[in-house]
């Protein structure tokens, strides 16, 4: 049997903080966003999504809450220039460009990078 061998190296505590799960920098701070909106993030990787939703790749986020707050939120995120964005109050974009709305996204805002 062998030994394991015990090369980790640990790293600072300043270093972890920024550490962020694998998601993009882009996709953290909408979901930092979004809770400093008062908006909890309802899904990530977990959930049903379409097939090919970049959900699964880890690549968006849904986000809920009060409607004032995902409708802020929303205009932001507008402004990231972000793959998708969801919310059938105020529309959808998907690639930058204005889609409208597309259903399925009325209590909750996705988002995508």
């Amino acid at each position: 049997m062998t030994k394991p061998a015990n090369d980790f190296e640990t790293i600072s505590d300043d270093l972890l903080a920024q550490t962020h799960g694998g998601f993009s920098s882009q996709l953290n701070s909408a979901m930092h966003r979004a809770q400093e909106l008062g908006l909890r993030i309802t899904a990530t990787t977990n959930g049903k999504h379409a097939a090919h939703s970049y959900h699964y790749q880890g690549r968006a986020a849904d986000v809920a809450g009060a409607p004032g707050a995902m409708r802020q939120f929303y205009r932001e995120m507008s402004k990231t220039n972000p793959t998708e964005l969801f919310y059938d109050p105020m529309g959808g974009m998907k690639h930058g460009r204005n889609i409208g709305a597309i259903g399925g996204h009325g209590t909750h805002v996705h988002v995508a990078y």
